[in-house]
């Protein structure tokens, strides 16, 4: 600061020689004091970089860089842990973000030990919370994803709202997106392991234990599941499941899972793929033809199967409460790439399995099966239309004005 307005001062001087001293000085001091002020207030809005001078013999405390501004526009942050702390064990991680307004703003976590031990993770939580404008109550989290690195997490959500590491040059591998999904990953490892008493629970069930990550199907929902029991063992004794539905009438479909998708896929999607005759649809590529198509495939978020088994959908189904039929239309489009060869009297069979989905990429296959679809002569009517009923929309028909919108 001193040096620019040094320099400024002397540009200022140069060709003033025709004006009195004092005018001179005065235009010269109001001109210093506005690029001064002017100077002051860029510098307000610089990152903060501090230096920490912690250290133990675990490696963990030091001076890291975060990849978000922080509070009070820090780019650095201290660790300052302690393993041990008057012969006891205590594992408390201090983390210092700098001074706001002169006032030290810091907030204590506390090592999950339980996580250190059963999976190698560090994973730190909020005990207090002293930072300006941050609520007390906030639940803050640190989840270690790399060597030095970690995500951190606010306010009891799942969302990483900044990735801090010893050496901001890991930025370049480890960005926003990568690190949510490594403590996506993390989390699930930790969250599939809290699951197990659990489920052992439901393995006494014999319909889980003998479904468990597969796919049933029966004409009706109810069928599948007691309406309103997701959360607890199959409440029905499965004598409707079958490998076998008219594709005149209603097909609807469940799957048993072994750790709920919301627990291990946190943040991900549920893609559902159909294959019959040689032929795929899934719903995740299909949402992206177009706009139209979006809509019709509504999005399937991990976060809506947070039980072990998941309400049953629909492949083609009636609803009585609208009066009329809803249908998948990935599921619709495999069948419209195999009419051709559909004949009255054969069956067909249809392979659904279901995925774990980031970012329009399957992971995990969590659930499949397989059931044979009857092309009876009720639906030949129904796909083809009734002759005896030119009211009734045939489905190819309605099918096909929708692919010409």
């Amino acid at each position: 600061m001193k040096t620019i307005n040094f320099l400024l001062a002397i540009g200022l001087m140069v060709g003033t020689t025709t004006v009195n001293a004092q005018t001179m000085k005065e235009k010269m001091q109001a001109k210093l004091d506005k690029a001064n002020a002017k100077l002051a207030e860029k510098a307000k809005g610089k990152p903060k970089y501090e230096t920490y001078d912690y250290a133990d013999p675990s490696g963990i405390s030091g001076t890291y860089f975060t990849l978000v501004e922080m509070l009070g526009r820090h780019k650095t942050m201290g660790f300052n842990y302690t393993k041990e702390e008057g012969g006891e064990i205590v594992n408390k991680l201090r983390v210092d973000f700098g001074k706001i307004e002169g006032k030290p703003n810091y907030m204590a976590f506390v090592l999950k030990e339980k996580y250190k031990k059963n999976f190698d993770i560090n994973y730190f939580y909020t005990t207090t919370v002293s930072v300006k404008g941050v609520g007390v109550n906030d639940h803050w989290r640190l989840v270690q994803i790399a060597e030095n690195t970690y995500a951190m997490t606010a306010d009891r959500s799942t969302e990483v709202v900044t990735v801090i590491s010893k050496d901001s040059a890991n930025f370049n591998d480890y960005d926003l997106e990568t690190a949510q999904v490594l403590f996506d990953q993390q989390m699930g490892k930790i969250n599939a392991a809290a699951q197990e008493k659990e489920t052992a629970k439901w393995m006494k069930n014999a319909i889980y234990a003998k479904n468990v990550n597969k796919i049933v199907f029966a004409p009706e929902d109810w069928h599948l599941m007691k309406r309103g029991e997701s959360n607890h063992p199959p409440k029905v004794d499965g004598k409707a499941y079958t490998s076998k539905l008219d594709m005149a009438g209603n097909m609807n479909y469940m799957a048993f899972f072994k750790v709920p998708p919301a627990t291990k896929y946190p943040g991900q999607d549920i893609n559902i793929v159909y294959e019959m005759g040689g032929k795929t649809t899934n719903r995740v590529e299909q949402r992206k033809e177009s706009a139209a198509w979006g809509k019709m495939i509504p999005r399937i978020e991990s976060s809506k199967f947070d039980d072990r088994q998941h309400a049953p959908r629909g492949l083609r189904t009636y609803n009585t409460y609208y009066g009329q039929w809803v249908q998948d239309y990935a599921f619709i489009k495999l069948l419209y790439m195999n009419k051709d060869k559909f004949m009255i009297g054969k069956t067909y069979d249809l392979t659904v399995k279901m995925y774990a989905n980031r970012d329009g990429e399957n992971g995990d296959l969590i659930a499949e099966g397989v059931v044979s679809l009857l092309y009876s002569a009720k639906a030949d009517l129904a796909f083809n239309g009734d002759p005896s009923k030119p009211e009734k929309k045939a489905i190819w028909t309605q099918f096909e004005e929708f692919l010409d919108e």
